[in-house]
């Protein structure tokens, strides 16, 4: 993991995968029908934030209390490719709606801090997982939401994530998979 960071191809690899987000919102854009409404869905960690400097001091190991500790000091670095593909949807009046597995209430003043700090706090909103979801994997509640959104009108344009979880079910019209080669969430 270390080398593939280390060697400047997992930045490369991001890279890629930001330019065609941002290609397709611009093709889509040109293509807007007048009365749309159109949004991207972003995830959050490994996604517009990176954790590699948690990861890395904890030798890749998980601890909860660690975790939180980390998240809520609000210092993750933004993953710049992904925060210019933020900002060009936001240029383009692409509304951006975050849909993370941090959880509500406990990630949730760092993460908006963190957001907030890297430029990223002009979003339509942020989805924070909770007690009250029931879907049993990431997937299932990712969906939920992106129909939630769609019910009220939005166009998801893009899903973009570092799980495939950020974009199966549907929901969205097309969806982009970054790197990750850190952990797999289901």
């Amino acid at each position: 993991m270390r080398a593939y960071v280390d060697s400047g191809d997992y930045a490369q690899d991001i890279e890629k995968v930001a330019e065609s987000v941002t290609d397709w919102i611009n093709a889509r854009v040109d293509r807007r029908k007048p009365d749309e409404k159109l949004a991207i869905v972003l995830d959050i960690d490994e996604t517009v934030l990176s954790n590699y400097p948690q990861m890395d001091r904890e030798d890749f190991a998980y601890n909860r209390l660690d975790w939180v500790a980390w998240v809520d000091k609000g210092v993750a670095p933004a993953i710049e490719p992904m925060r210019e593909v933020y900002r060009e949807a936001r240029r383009q009046g692409v509304a951006v709606i975050f849909l993370t597995g941090r959880s509500d209430p406990a990630e949730k003043p760092g993460t908006l801090l963190n957001l907030g700090r890297e430029g990223m706090d002009d979003f339509l909103r942020i989805f924070f997982k909770t007690d009250q979801d029931t879907a049993p994997t990431a997937a299932e509640r990712k969906v939920k939401r992106r129909a939630e959104m769609e019910a009220q009108g939005w166009t998801i344009i893009a899903s973009v994530g570092d799980q495939f979880s950020d974009f199966a079910g549907g929901h969205t019209e097309r969806g982009f998979k970054l790197p990750n080669p850190f952990y797999e969430i289901p």
